[in-house]
């Protein structure tokens, strides 16, 4: 008796009803309808996170500017002041110094010299300054190496490079025409040779002609980007990025601000439609071609959506350092504002290549 009744305990489970295939597949179809509604939220989410480390990131640039503001009597670190060490050794022996910039170009190191060890090394130093200062959403970017440099071989070997993700605008690094031809330096290899201050060119959209690269003439702090979001160079398949040590006219670490049309990194397809409506070309030249839309204005896209290369398809937001420490997160309609990005006084020599009408030709930058 005690036998069986452990039998029929035993067997108990056996009559339990199992799932039928239709309730299995309602199951389902429930846990992918919650995936389809919370996926979307997780990403916004994750882009969130991105942006708020990219922020910090250059906020950290902003207190390393502030102190080197504070040492070097309110000198802008770039190509007529930190860039002419640089400009002076040329040679790459000299240019392997974990004190020097990178390139004449470059604002970064002078910020964070004090704070942070740096690779003798040019290439290498290079390197970590793009891995340091790199925005989270900008990682999953490569970048090849362009420019012709002795040292080339040194960044060949570092491998994998990725793309750059700030830039200071170049209007705050350019004097004005008034100080063409004024000397600044030697150079110590030919001392023959004289380095000169390098100024805004002639065919730029706008001009400051008294401008020097010192914070009291900016304009106001608060109004004026010392650094951006911001990929420089990029052509219909690859990234790319200058490695020269004097480039021309921007180098790997300044650029064009967002009101021009023209420019690699924020401008838009030649011909499409500015804020105003108005069809717009730089000089009737396909420069940017709206190709950088989405890697400058990098937050809050989803990834790999892509753009049409015109402001008014980018639904991307752009990090922006202010040069009163300040970071703000600013849409394409709100970084048109040709105020950002030019110091105060300066004159508007293309008023027709805006990406807002809110200028005409002579017209002076407040």
């Amino acid at each position: 008796m005690l036998i069986r009744t452990h039998w029929k305990f035993a067997r108990r489970p056996a009559e339990w009803r199992a799932f039928t295939l239709i309730e299995l597949l309602v199951v389902v179809a429930i846990i992918a309808l919650l995936m389809s509604i919370l996926l979307p939220s997780l990403r916004a989410a994750r882009e969130q996170a991105r942006a708020v480390v990219c922020g910090q990131r250059m906020r950290d640039l902003g207190v390393g500017m502030a102190t080197y503001f504070a040492e070097h009597e309110d000198w802008i670190p770039g190509i007529n002041t930190t860039g002419v060490a640089v400009r002076a050794k040329m040679e790459t022996a000299g240019l392997h110094n974990a004190r020097l910039p990178v390139q004449s170009w470059d604002w970064m190191t002078p910020c964070i010299a004090r704070s942070t060890a740096m690779p003798e090394l040019r290439a290498k130093r290079f390197k970590e300054l793009l891995n340091i200062f790199n925005c989270p959403s900008q990682q999953h970017y490569k970048a090849t190496i362009w420019g012709s440099s002795s040292d080339r071989p040194d960044f060949e070997a570092e491998g994998d490079w990725t793309a750059v993700s700030f830039l200071m605008p170049v209007h705050f690094q350019y004097w004005g025409t008034k100080y063409q031809g004024q000397v600044l330096g030697q150079h110590e290899v030919n001392s023959a040779d004289w380095i000169p201050v390098k100024t805004t060119p002639d065919f730029f959209e706008a001009i400051h002609p008294t401008y020097k690269s010192v914070l009291q003439q900016v304009g106001a702090p608060a109004r004026k980007i010392a650094a951006a979001d911001g990929t420089r160079y990029v052509n219909t398949q690859t990234i790319d990025f200058d490695i020269h040590p004097d480039p021309n006219y921007f180098g790997a670490f300044a650029g064009c601000g967002a009101w021009w049309c023209g420019s690699h990194e924020y401008g838009v397809k030649t011909d499409s439609l500015n804020w105003s409506g108005r069809s717009v070309s730089a000089d009737g030249k396909p420069v940017g071609q709206g190709r950088n839309l989405e890697l400058s204005y990098r937050h809050g896209l989803m990834r790999g959506a892509g753009l049409s290369g015109t402001a008014q398809d980018d639904k991307g937001l752009i990090n922006a350092l202010f040069f009163d420490g300040s970071v703000r997160r600013l849409d394409d309609r709100q970084s048109r504002d040709p105020v950002y990005w030019y110091p105060k006084g300066t004159v508007v020599t293309k008023a027709g290549e805006g990406m807002i009408d809110v200028l005409n030709n002579g017209d002076k930058i407040p």
